[in-house]
């Protein structure tokens, strides 16, 4: 979980990427976008003069998630990994971040609570994360995806809780259909917990990605879906099932009807999300991972924060990704 940065409240260059981030919304144009990413990734190649990172297969996948804006991976973590996970997490407070700021564990989450993230310390430390997050065939086949080797901009663990009577309307955003808006990115999701459709299924219109982005986010009414796009995607699977989507495609999590969901979302990007303020923490193995693809969410022990912008943080040259040992 990353904290939102305050226009109000920031710093002098805190509003600067504010503006610029409300700026690139002006740009709703697919064409005008679609030079700018060419233009950011020629930018960053000249900058950084890395190979991109290859996998047996990745091209082919970047492909699908081209077309479809949505690509389903399979199993990513085992159930024992997943496991693992569940355990680690038993006793860790979370946060209710996107409502009342209450903090709670699972065990004595509150009856009206709807989701639940945990805070990037404790995510950090989770079992397996940062391994599947750096797993070099992910990395390829974002990279291919993107143009570019991409950087971890957001890291969440989440849980949705069902809500308390049957045929309430979710309030939250991100369990009604919207798009997000940051450009050149993609986003990893992976259920912790068995998902099925009365689980908080992920539910994507395949396609979408590629329309016009609008210069207002807003959400839009399921009736209003259904009756311009027909079917939409829903994806079911039990523990460890992971899949990438574009963001700027319409999508949404599905609020359980039954038993909480516990996902796991990974965000890959060219560039920080200018809507953070990331403070990257530390962590005693972060040597092990590449420190280009992570600089934003960890840090070696003895480093001080990095900043939220490649130009600044006076790294050494790129290197391809280090598989995870």
């Amino acid at each position: 979980m990353q904290t939102y940065a305050s226009f109000r409240r920031g710093s002098a260059a805190t509003r600067f990427k504010l503006a610029l981030y409300y700026v690139h919304r002006i740009v709703t144009s697919r064409t005008l976008r679609r030079i700018a990413h060419r233009i950011l990734v020629a930018a960053l190649h000249a900058r950084h003069r890395a190979p991109r990172p290859s996998a047996p297969g990745a091209a082919v996948l970047a492909a699908g998630l081209r077309d479809a804006g949505c690509l389903q991976l399979g199993r990513v973590l085992s159930r024992a990994q997943c496991e693992d996970m569940l355990r680690y997490l038993d006793d860790k407070v979370m946060i209710d971040a996107r409502g009342s700021g209450r903090r709670f564990r699972l065990a004595d989450a509150p009856l009206d609570a709807n989701l639940g993230d945990y805070p990037l310390d404790i995510i950090v430390d989770c079992p397996h994360l940062l391994q599947v997050a750096n797993d070099p065939a992910i990395i390829a086949l974002v990279s291919d995806y993107l143009g570019f080797t991409p950087t971890i901009v957001s890291l969440g663990l989440r849980w949705s809780f069902p809500h308390p009577a049957p045929g309430d309307v979710p309030t939250d955003t991100v369990q009604r259909f919207h798009r997000d808006s940051e450009p050149g990115s993609a986003k990893l999701l992976i259920y912790l917990t068995d998902v099925d459709a009365s689980c908080g299924p992920h539910i994507y219109i395949e396609g979408s990605h590629r329309e016009r982005m609008s210069m207002r986010l807003r959400p839009y009414a399921d009736a209003d879906i259904a009756r311009k796009y027909g079917a939409a995607t829903s994806i079911e699977g039990g523990a460890g099932t992971g899949f990438l989507i574009d963001t700027k495609g319409i999508h949404k999590g599905a609020s359980p009807l039954h038993k909480p969901r516990l996902l796991l979302g990974i965000q890959y990007a060219l560039l920080p999300c200018f809507l953070y303020e990331y403070a990257p923490v530390p962590y005693p193995q972060a040597g092990q991972f590449d420190r280009y693809v992570n600089r934003l969410m960890i840090a070696d022990e003895a480093a001080q924060p990095a900043p939220g912008f490649p130009a600044e943080t006076g790294e050494e040259p790129l290197r391809e990704p280090t598989p995870a040992g």
